[in-house]
């Protein structure tokens, strides 16, 4: 597997440190870079980029609390840990999803485990493998919102707006992706499903989630509008037997 890629975010130079030497003796290859305040980790953050990011909760200027909230807003994924001495934001960090609120001084067990849980969640995840200039990478598949061909390469379009390139044609490498998610509706365009705001007919067009338009072939435009629909309907269909489900545990319904 590919090195895992970690945030600490700690203005206390000791502490940070610490969560540095700990992260290092967890015999997990990783790639680590270190942030003094909340407003520097956002200013290099990105959707995607990191796969495991530990915050301080008080620190001079904006909180970690305050910055997970806003990296909540763009990255429902990645795996957040809070430390810190108090346990005022124990509840908030639960809302914004954090997996671990560790208690200072942090345990060198907890930061393993974390890690360990990390390594999991990113094995156990369904995912397109690729080789890129920065080396072998695995890209979660509800992460990608389209891959294009350009040339001689794949843009694999990411999040809001990460592109990764990669060498390959698309014909080939079109079998990797489910097609339960995954559409061909251009020669040069393959489409998550998933990721699709809406359908521009005049421009004959997917619109997706990060605003951008993938081309639909002309003549196969009414193919694609019905795949966009059959997989709509199978989520509402799944929706609706969940909502069954629940009414019958539940009591409300049946005998």
């Amino acid at each position: 597997m590919e090195k895992l890629q970690i945030g600490i975010c700690e203005d206390n130079t000791k502490e940070r440190e610490k969560l540095l030497a700990m992260v290092a003796e967890s015999s997990v290859e990783a790639a680590v870079e270190e942030f003094g305040s909340a407003e520097d980790l956002l200013d290099a953050f990105y959707p995607g980029k990191y796969d495991l990011i530990i915050f301080d909760i008080y620190m001079s200027g904006m909180t970690g609390i305050e910055a997970l909230e806003q990296i909540r807003r763009s990255d429902e994924r990645v795996v957040a840990a809070i430390a810190t001495t108090s346990q005022d934001f124990a509840l908030e960090s639960y809302r914004l999803h954090a997996a671990r609120y560790l208690e200072k001084p942090v345990d060198e067990k907890e930061i393993r485990d974390l890690i360990q849980f990390v390594v999991s969640k990113k094995q156990s995840e369904p995912h397109y493998e690729c080789e890129t200039a920065e080396g072998r990478i695995r890209i979660p598949f509800d992460r990608i919102q389209y891959v294009e061909q350009k040339g001689k390469y794949l843009v694999i379009h990411v999040g809001s707006c990460q592109e990764l390139l990669v060498r390959g044609k698309l014909e080939d490498e079109q079998k990797a992706f489910p097609d339960r998610y995954f559409y061909r509706c251009h020669k040069s365009y393959l489409v998550n499903l998933s990721k699709i705001r809406c359908i521009d007919r005049e421009l004959l067009t997917f619109v997706m989630e990060n605003g951008q338009n993938v081309h639909i072939r002309r003549q196969g435009f009414f193919a694609a509008r019905r795949a966009y629909e059959q997989y709509l309907y199978s989520i509402a269909e799944g929706w609706k037997k969940q909502e069954q489900s629940g009414t019958n545990q539940n009591g409300s319904t049946g005998r």
